[in-house]
């Protein structure tokens, strides 16, 4: 039954007990509001009269700016708890005290301004609610869990407002209308206790990981910075015209049912008629909220429902100008207490995500607490001007206008969206590729002191002062065409699979001035050397390898280039790119093919568009549908895995490969993406995605979100979140093992190979492994297939190493490949200074602190999991 309910509804497992706990507060809260408003509009309308309506919403602001001026200071200055407590507390001392003033009876005209009272009430508790509300509950979720359990919570404000409608309805007659004044003040005492429960039990959540150490401005500095917002983002901007003309729609609406439907109808009429119509609404909304709205935006996405209520506001003042009448007048009751109520104010919590993240919740309440009132303000002084003078088909007609206006500004505001959510994943984060941190500045003292360096022997401290003087970036390189050497290159090649290490930098040092574009020959000792030499020698070979200019190389390249640090991925694009057209063939080729390292087909990728966009982007659909569609199926196979990983620490490693592999495969993905133009800068994207922030992760998946089309969120989607069950491959685990040895790239084919030794009869060992063996693989694999088949057990396999890697907690948390690249690097022998011990069974390998340093240098994720086994603070990653 559980499960079905979460499949209706879309809640996760463990999710019930904190949406059932918000979803109470909401409904608390809104019973009240629908006890308020069905006998306030009443006793309004009965003892004041429609007519004045156009006073409410003059006078409306006024209220406003007083309210918005105290709640913003108390946002700012405490927090949105301190902020609940105070609205609470007024809502009971307010009830009591408008009750008690009218119950007094004052003689006139004060006991008609009483009326006007309780309408200024209702109006100012109606904003300030709703905003309390979505402020409080969107400091406990990211975006994409308010895509889903938002509706929710609106459906259970939904009920609260039929709850409270029903009351008033039933019980009309017996109680006066002022009378409820002090039901929803004993409402709002029920409320309080669980507006307490929730802080206690649940954790807010940062808006950007530069709050997590929950760092507090000022109440100047944050108002500065919403005024910053209003002129530093056209996203903030639209959103508040898009606001400030639905609410203009809105007061119209109002003033043209209210009129219409209060003729010829008592105050305990008038109270039955609307608490009928509040209850019907609310059903309405309840059943948007529930079964509708998540799966519309899910659907059509945010921007897109953003435009449900402008189109609907124009078909009922189209209805209006040309029939009328009670009809029309309902339409646009439902229009607004029920699109607006249940499309439209989900859309605008979500829509408010998308302003400047530091001032979020300032920037809602002063929005809601000024710019909505002084929507009501202009639409009140015209109509009391021109009310009297305007009937209502002419009303009409100004409302189909302003429609008209309403759809063009949301418009504009789709299409500020993307670049909005964009800017809220920069905000925070620091722009390491900014040129001006690789090229230092000098004052004459310093540089004049490094030079004095460079003038001595040569020794590290000049190699230092040369590289700070002269960094890649201020460098020009420039080559004369090499002589034909190819006897000389022949006998210095010959020296490249030296032992020694010097003696191979000195090859490679004599190869710079011989190698030409004819020296084909070279390619394939130097790239299979160029992942186990120092940086400065692979600079030396893929400028080789450049100078070199063999498109048939481009697949060994590309393999190398999957073990080595970022900025030579980058070296290794730039050199792909000067190949020019004729490489393109071939980096199509490792684009398409499975088995290549995804470190190695995004460099291809980048080449691609590079040379040719225009080729890129035809065949960037196929790209990616065919990429998702095979991570699909790994993912079955690795939640079978998963399933099975107790049987033998071998099944653990390979699921945990499984998973991290697919992990890339989203990260390739979006990077194609991203290249076609369909998503923002990728960089920012992916660092916001593997975000330890909720928040940030999820503006990260609703830019993914609104950036591709709904076929290719389908597919991403399940893999982006991988929080729901995923039937596991069905079939022997035998057999998925041995596709894993037959089509698994390095550590996954030995990971599969290790747990078939333990479940497969020695003697068809063998032929199970065979398809594993392949030309090319690297020594650490073939090794580890040779000590499973008992042809050299003198040496660990890759995976027994990866686990004794995976011991130890500074390198835990390292992808697989970063440990595979310890592991090849792990020594029966101990280093002379501070060597990391691998534990094996009976034995130890050890790792020196230059390798450890030197592999951190090439896989980020390494770094940071040192840095965090170091540092117990919140990071990024």
């Amino acid at each position: 039954m559980q499960v079905f309910l979460n499949r209706l509804f879309r809640v996760e497992r463990g999710e019930w007990p904190k949406l059932l706990q918000f979803g109470l507060f909401g409904l608390l809260l809104q019973t009240g509001m629908g006890i308020g408003f069905a006998a306030g509009d009443a006793a309004f309308l009965t003892h004041v009269g429609s007519d004045k309506l156009p006073v409410i919403f003059l006078l409306t602001p006024a209220v406003m700016i007083v309210y918005t001026a105290i709640f913003s200071y108390l946002m700012v200055r405490f927090s949105i708890d301190h902020v609940v407590d105070v609205t609470l507390a007024a809502l009971i001392g307010g009830g009591a005290v408008l009750w008690g003033l009218i119950q007094i009876g004052l003689p006139e005209p004060f006991q008609t301004g009483l009326y006007y009272v309780l309408k200024l009430y209702l109006a100012m508790w109606y904003i300030a609610l709703y905003s309390l509300f979505w402020n409080f509950t969107d400091a406990y979720f990211d975006i994409q869990d308010a895509k889903r359990l938002f509706p929710l919570f609106a459906a259970f404000c939904a009920l609260g407002t039929t709850v409270g409608a029903l009351i008033v309805s039933g019980l009309a007659a017996v109680i006066p209308m002022h009378g409820f004044l002090l039901v929803w003040a004993g409402v709002a005492l029920a409320t309080a206790p669980v507006a307490v429960m929730l802080r206690r039990r649940w954790q807010r959540i940062s808006d950007s990981d530069t709050d997590l150490d929950g760092e507090d401005s000022g109440v100047v500095s944050q108002l500065v910075q919403v005024a910053k917002a209003f002129r530093g983002s056209g996203y903030a901007v639209a959103l508040v015209a898009t606001l400030f003309v639905t609410l203009l729609m809105t007061n119209l609406a109002e003033y043209q049912y209210s009129t219409v439907l209060q003729k010829g109808r008592s105050e305990a009429d008038l109270a039955k008629l609307f608490g009928e119509l509040y209850a019907g609404a609310s059903v309405f909304n309840l059943v948007i909220c529930l079964f509708v709205f998540n799966r519309l935006v899910t659907r059509i996405g945010v921007r897109n429902v953003a435009l449900v209520l402008p189109l609907t506001y124009f078909a009922v003042f189209a209805y209006f100008f040309l029939a009328g009448g009670a009809p029309a007048a309902l339409a646009a009751f439902f229009a607004y207490h029920g699109v607006l109520t249940s499309i439209e104010y989900n859309n605008q919590n979500l829509l408010f995500n998308a302003t400047p993240s530091q001032v979020k919740r300032p920037f809602r309440t002063v929005v809601e607490g000024l710019a909505e009132p002084l929507a009501s303000l202009l639409s009140g002084a015209f109509l009391l001007l021109a009310a009297k003078n305007a009937d209502m088909r002419e009303l009409s007609g100004i409302g189909l206008l302003l429609g008209a206006a309403l759809i063009a500004v949301v418009m504009a505001l789709r299409h500020l969206y993307p670049a909005a959510m964009e800017a809220n994943m920069r905000r925070g984060w620091l722009n390491f590729g900014d040129p001006s941190l690789h090229a230092p500045a000098f004052d004459a003292e310093a540089e004049a002191a490094l030079r004095g360096r460079l003038a001595g022997a040569d020794s590290g401290a000049a190699a230092a002062a040369r590289a700070l003087l002269n960094p890649p970036s201020r460098q020009v390189s420039a080559r004369e065409d090499a002589p034909d050497a190819s006897d000389a290159t022949e006998a210095f090649a010959a020296r490249l699979d030296d032992p020694s290490p010097a003696a191979r930098r000195s090859a490679l040092q004599a190869l710079t001035s011989l190698v030409g574009p004819g020296d084909i020959g070279l390619v394939e000792p130097l790239a299979r050397i160029l992942p186990a030499m120092d940086r400065e020698s692979r600079g030396t070979i893929l400028q080789l390898l450049g100078a070199i200019g063999d498109v048939e190389a481009i697949p060994q390249i590309l393999t190398a280039a999957a073990r080595l640090s970022p900025r030579e991925l980058r070296a290794v694009e730039a050199l792909l790119v000067g190949l020019g057209e004729a490489a393109i063939p071939r980096l199509m080729q490792a684009l398409t093919s499975y088995q290549t390292p995804y470190r190695a087909r995004a460099v291809a990728a980048r080449a691609l568009s590079t040379l040719s966009h225009a080729q890129f982007v035809s065949q960037l659909d196929k790209l990616v549908r065919e990429e998702l569609d095979e991570t699909r199926r790994r993912l079955a196979v690795a939640a079978r895995f998963d399933r099975e990983a107790g049987r033998s620490a071998a099944l653990g490693l390979l699921a945990e490969a499984y998973r991290q592999q697919i992990g890339e495969s989203v990260d390739f993905t979006l990077e194609l993406l991203a290249l076609g133009g369909l998503l923002p800068d990728f960089d920012l994207l992916i660092v916001s995605l593997h975000s330890a922030n909720p928040k940030v992760r999820g503006n990260a998946v609703e830019t993914i979100a609104s950036g591709v089309g709904h076929a290719t969120w389908r597919r991403l989607d399940p893999l982006i979140r991988r929080s729901g069950e995923t039937a596991p491959a069905l079939g022997e685990l035998a057999h998925l093992l041995k596709a894993a040895v037959a089509g698994g790239r390095g550590f996954e084919a030995a990971a599969a190979a290790q747990a078939l030794r333990e479940m497969v009869p020695p003697g068809e060992l063998a032929a199970a492994l065979r398809d594993g063996l392949r030309p090319g693989m690297a020594p650490i694999f073939r090794d580890s297939f040779a000590s499973l088949l008992a042809l050299d057990s003198g040496r660990p396999t890759v995976v027994d190493l990866v686990a004794a890697v995976r011991a130890s907690p500074d390198l835990a948390a390292a992808s697989i490949d970063a440990q595979v690249a310890l592991a090849e690097r792990a020594t029966p022998e101990p280093p002379a200074r501070r060597p990391v011990e691998l534990r094996l069974a009976g034995r130890s390998f050890w790792l020196s602190r230059a390798d450890v340093d030197e592999v951190a240098a090439r896989y980020a994720d390494l770094a940071l999991s040192m840095l965090k086994a170091r540092d117990d603070r919140s990071y990024a990653l």
